[in-house]
């Protein structure tokens, strides 16, 4: 059976020891801080969103992934000890104007938007993304922005390498390095996280918004 896992092992360049804090990749990427605005609506974001699976986390207006490449994200969970339908995180693809003039900001191209709303006891596992697919002929111009929606309790983080990221407040942005970095995230706290995602090619527009988004 084919490995997800082990297949986007040969494109990284990720050190893969435990010992070391790698300051290249053991980090999350901090861009700015946008004040928030949603405070109200997190709520009905929380009771909108759906449960996903490694195999339904994709935007349900657009054709769903290769059978080949579901079935191998699928074993790697369960070689893992997971069941393969094991709920990571839940998902809402309907994107508040306030939230969607956010995600605009950032002038991608081809973007997808989505709000992880991770409840207690969710877990997305270890893996690497495979953004390629936006930009076979330049990967390197794909990006992905996290906004957080809410601040972190106690039990929340993220994983990027080794590095532990907890602590942040609603509204602070961030990114990775999507090509290399190992990351998961899960929450073992008591209330959900709730997460902004933009992914897309990025622009000149998309500079000049991180440049303005730096100098706040």
């Amino acid at each position: 059976m084919k490995s997800s896992w082990d297949s986007t092992l040969s494109r990284t360049q990720y050190h893969y020891d435990t010992k070391i804090m790698d300051p290249q990749f053991d980090t999350v990427i901090r861009l700015g801080h946008i004040e928030p605005t949603w405070q109200h609506q997190l709520a009905d974001i929380v009771a909108n969103s759906a449960p996903a699976s490694w195999r339904t986390r994709g935007d349900p207006t657009k054709p769903s992934r290769p059978e080949e490449e579901l079935s191998a994200e699928e074993y790697d969970l369960e070689r893992a000890g997971y069941d393969k339908d094991t709920k990571v995180t839940n998902l809402n693809w309907a994107i508040p104007d306030n939230l969607q003039a956010i995600s605009d900001a950032f002038g991608l191209y081809d973007p997808m938007t989505r709000i992880h709303v991770q409840h207690p006891g969710q877990v997305w596992n270890l893996h690497l993304d495979k953004l390629e697919k936006w930009n076979r002929e330049d990967p390197a111009t794909v990006v992905r922005y996290m906004i957080q929606l809410t601040d972190w309790q106690p039990g929340q983080f993220w994983s990027y390498g080794n590095y532990l990221f907890t602590g942040w407040s609603a509204g602070d942005v961030t990114t990775f390095d999507w090509q290399n970095v190992p990351h998961s995230t899960a929450n073992a706290g008591h209330t959900p996280r709730v997460t902004l995602q933009v992914t897309g090619v990025k622009t000149a527009k998309t500079e000049q918004f991180l440049a303005e988004l730096s100098a706040k």
